[in-house]
């Protein structure tokens, strides 16, 4: 369970993130949407305690047993994909041979013995993915997992995200497509200048897509 409230974030004088509440349930899919610049990278990190803020965050998991997915994933050049991989699960406390980890890698089809650092962007998410499904965390926290993605890559992270929502874990995730977030997402959050505006819990993605014109609209 993660529970989220009053939390205020200032760059300066700029504020971020303005008095965001939210309560986070295990077994459930939750994703923050936003226009670019809203400030959902900012309170990922922030969950993450990757960030100061203002305000108060419980999660009922360490911080260190969450499996955290940054938008733009970092690799160190001449780490190849077995070793970040391996790092990763040393990282959490995590023992797994190459043969386990091959047999995660069946359907995502990376190159682990290849330099990280030259895959494409989709692989590049593919192999943080890959590093996340081999963990066995309560609480995962994914900022722009669908980024970059192709259509396979799309499947399987969405089969995953079911799948931990099975397992009874909490997902919380962001995204520009609407579509991924109604098909996977028990409640969906729109930050609107850096505080919750709405959430959303039966409507259709049209129907969202509509909200979101109408405050395009009203901003302007």
């Amino acid at each position: 369970m993660v529970i989220v409230e009053h939390l205020n974030k200032k760059y300066g004088s700029h504020l971020i993130l303005g008095d965001v509440n939210f309560r986070l349930d295990a077994g459930w899919v939750y994703s923050i949407m936003g226009e670019n610049g809203a400030g959902k990278s900012t309170l990922f990190r922030c969950l993450m305690g990757l960030e100061r803020y203002e305000g108060q965050v419980e999660i009922d998991e360490d911080k260190g047993t969450i499996g955290y997915l940054p938008d733009v994933p970092f690799y160190y050049s001449y780490v190849t994909g077995y070793e970040y991989v391996e790092f990763c699960l040393e990282a959490q406390g995590v023992k797994a041979s190459r043969q386990e980890i091959d047999e995660a890698n069946v359907l995502l089809r990376l190159p682990l013995d290849r330099y990280a650092t030259r895959y494409s962007l989709g692989m590049q998410k593919r192999l943080a993915l890959l590093a996340l499904m081999l963990q066995r965390n309560l609480v995962y926290i994914l900022d722009e997992p669908f980024n970059g993605m192709d259509m396979p890559g799309t499947l399987i992270l969405k089969r995953w995200i079911n799948e931990l929502r099975q397992r009874g874990c909490t997902i919380l995730f962001s995204s520009h497509i609407i579509s991924s977030l109604t098909d996977v997402c028990d409640e969906i959050f729109y930050l609107y200048q850096g505080s919750i505006a709405r959430c959303y819990v039966d409507e259709s993605a049209e129907a969202i897509e509509q909200d979101m014109m109408d405050y395009f609209l009203k901003a302007k």
